[in-house]
């Protein structure tokens, strides 16, 4: 018999989701700021990185919402 790790409430899954999207994003963005003060950029690096989180978190979401929709 295996247990399963995750819940079984798919919004506590969703929700968890959201702040693993959250902390992407967030997390490239600070590193774009980062950057852009180290090379003395305006803010090449933070928008940059900045879309690549989003698109990162979006993947994830997705990842997410489909996994659910084959448990279901």
């Amino acid at each position: 018999m295996t247990e399963k790790s995750s819940s079984n409430n798919p919004y506590l899954k969703l929700t968890s989701a959201a702040f693993q999207m959250a902390a992407v994003i967030g997390g490239f963005t600070w590193l774009g700021t980062w950057l852009d003060k180290k090379f003395h950029t305006d803010s090449l690096f933070t928008v940059v990185l900045a879309l690549l989180g989003v698109g990162i978190g979006l993947y994830l979401i997705i990842k997410e919402v489909n996994a659910l929709n084959r448990e279901n």
